[in-house]
C-alpha cells in the first residue's frame, strides 16, 4: 500500500464563500427577524394553587372514606331484636337445628355468668310454693 501524506496533495477549497461585509450587519439582520413578543410569564402562586387543590382533594377522599364505610355497614348490620323476631317466627326450625348450626364460638359468646349466691336461691325458693315447677323445668 502506498503511504498518503496529506502535505504533499493538493488541497480541495470550499465552494463556500461568505459575501464582503456580512458578518458587519449580521447581527442586527437577527435581530430585527426576531419576533418582538414578550415572553410568557408564570407566576409561582398558580403552581402553589394547583398544589392547594390537590391537598385539598386528597383530604376529602381521605374524610369520604371512613364515612362511606360507616354508612354501608350501618345499613348491612342487623339489629339483633330483628334476627330474634325471625328466628321466634319461624316455625320450621326446631331447637336441635339451631343449635347444629351454632359453632362452639358462638356457644361460648352465649354462656352467661350469673354470680348469684346460694343463700339467694334458698330464699327464693322457700317463698314460692311452687318448687315443683321449677325442679322439673
Amino acid at each position: 500500500m502506498n503511504e498518503f501524506k496529506l502535505e504533499n496533495e493538493p488541497k480541495i477549497k470550499s465552494g463556500f464563500k461568505a459575501p464582503e461585509n456580512y458578518f458587519d450587519d449580521f447581527s442586527a439582520k437577527v435581530i430585527q427577524q426576531l419576533p418582538e413578543n414578550e415572553p410568557k410569564v408564570i407566576s409561582i402562586f398558580s403552581r402553589k394553587i394547583t398544589w392547594m387543590y390537590a391537598v385539598a382533594a386528597i383530604l376529602i377522599v381521605a374524610v369520604s372514606i371512613p364515612i362511606y364505610t360507616a354508612i354501608v355497614n350501618q345499613q348491612n348490620a342487623l339489629d339483633k331484636t330483628t334476627i330474634e323476631n325471625y328466628l321466634t317466627s319461624q316455625d320450621a326450625i326446631s331447637d336441635d337445628e339451631l343449635a347444629n348450626l351454632l359453632d362452639e364460638d358462638d356457644i361460648k359468646k352465649m354462656k352467661l355468668n350469673f354470680n348469684i349466691e346460694d343463700k339467694a336461691i334458698e330464699d327464693l325458693l322457700s317463698t314460692h310454693s311452687n318448687l315443683e315447677e321449677y325442679i322439673i323445668n
